[in-house]
């Protein structure tokens, strides 16, 4: 479980807010460069000496020993008896958390407009970028296919946690709303063997999908669609909707629910997995992604109250409930 006490705790002293802050901030740096270096797989792979890695790297040996000097002081990796320096438990989380280190780039470039993106009634990513994060997204789509791997990576931290703590009734189709790289829906697929699933987000992003979807031996089980969630939604089952309604305000959440209502098959069920705020402010990952949206778009994460009544306003109603104390919960709905 992440204890997300430690950042409140860093403020003890002006020397523990500025050693903290310099290890977070030229730490992530470090990280983003070994990453996208190579030098992290590199390890990974077997031992390797510093001038190896300057050369994997194309950057002077000097720079590449300072850096790896901090990785070690941080016990990110480890040192041989000759010297060279090897790879540890923790070299591999670094690896595997890549994408969100790389995302971390737009909320670090946003983060700065928060007072006056608040001040002007816009966003800070719309402030800094110039448009809301889903146009610039459809406008750039090497960014986009970085956001669709990070939520990739977010579906992973939270696929076992929903398939064991909360296994779903009978289903035939199930549809992804909002689905990005598709990474959820296929879990599911591999989860519920006899279901059929269907991707279905914006046009651009589904095409970014596409190829990873044709090539995967589930395949002939997923049909891809393209579309609006504020306009029409295809008919199902069973909806997931992963990290979708945090990024709306509860008007536009309406909007969605209206039109999954629209569609869904009789006895259909709606899964919303997000996180869920406590009503006494706690530390937590909930309160800083809450922060996230702030500086993101125009959502929020809620309250389980908060919840509860955007779902009576749409027609639906709490069915089923599993809380999840290091992320995402589970909350199943059925209509009203």
């Amino acid at each position: 479980m992440v204890d997300s006490r430690a950042f409140g705790q860093h403020f003890d002293s002006l020397d523990a807010v500025i050693g903290w802050g310099h290890d977070v901030i030229f730490g992530t740096a470090v990280i983003v460069l070994a990453n996208r270096a190579g030098v992290t797989a590199r390890l990974l792979a077997g031992p390797a000496t510093a001038v190896e890695l300057a050369q994997l790297a194309a950057i002077p040996a000097d720079k590449m020993a300072r850096m790896l000097d901090f990785l070690l002081a941080h016990e990110v990796i480890a040192r041989g008896r000759e010297g060279a320096f090897m790879a540890t438990a923790r070299t591999a989380i670094m690896l595997e958390a890549a994408d969100f280190f790389t995302i971390t780039e737009f909320t670090n470039a946003a983060g700065p407009q928060l007072l006056p993106a608040l001040q002007q009634g816009i966003t800070p990513f719309a402030a800094r970028y110039g448009v809301p994060v889903f146009d610039h997204f459809h406008a750039h789509p090497e960014d986009a296919a970085k956001f669709g791997k990070y939520m990739g990576l977010m579906t992973r931290r939270v696929e076992q946690f929903i398939f064991r703590q909360h296994r779903f009734g009978p289903f035939a189709t199930v549809a992804d709303i909002g689905g990005s790289m598709g990474d959820l829906l296929l879990a599911t697929l591999r989860e519920y063997p006899i279901a059929r699933g269907i991707l279905f987000d914006r046009p651009d992003v589904v095409e970014l999908a596409r190829p990873a979807i044709t090539a995967s031996p589930l395949a002939k089980r997923v049909e891809i669609v393209g579309g609006s969630f504020f306009e029409q939604v295809p008919a199902a089952d069973l909806y997931m909707l992963k990290q979708i309604l945090h990024d709306w305000d509860d008007h536009e959440c309406r909007e969605i629910l209206a039109c999954i209502r629209a569609a869904m098959n009789p006895g259909a069920r709606v899964a919303i997995i997000d996180h869920v705020l406590s009503d006494v402010p706690e530390p937590s990952e909930s309160l800083s992604t809450d922060i996230a949206m702030m500086v993101w778009d125009t959502g929020r994460e809620r309250k389980l109250g908060e919840f509860s009544a955007l779902f009576a306003a749409s027609g639906f109603r709490i069915d089923r409930r599993t809380p999840n104390p290091n992320g995402h919960s589970v909350i199943e709905l059925v209509l009203g």
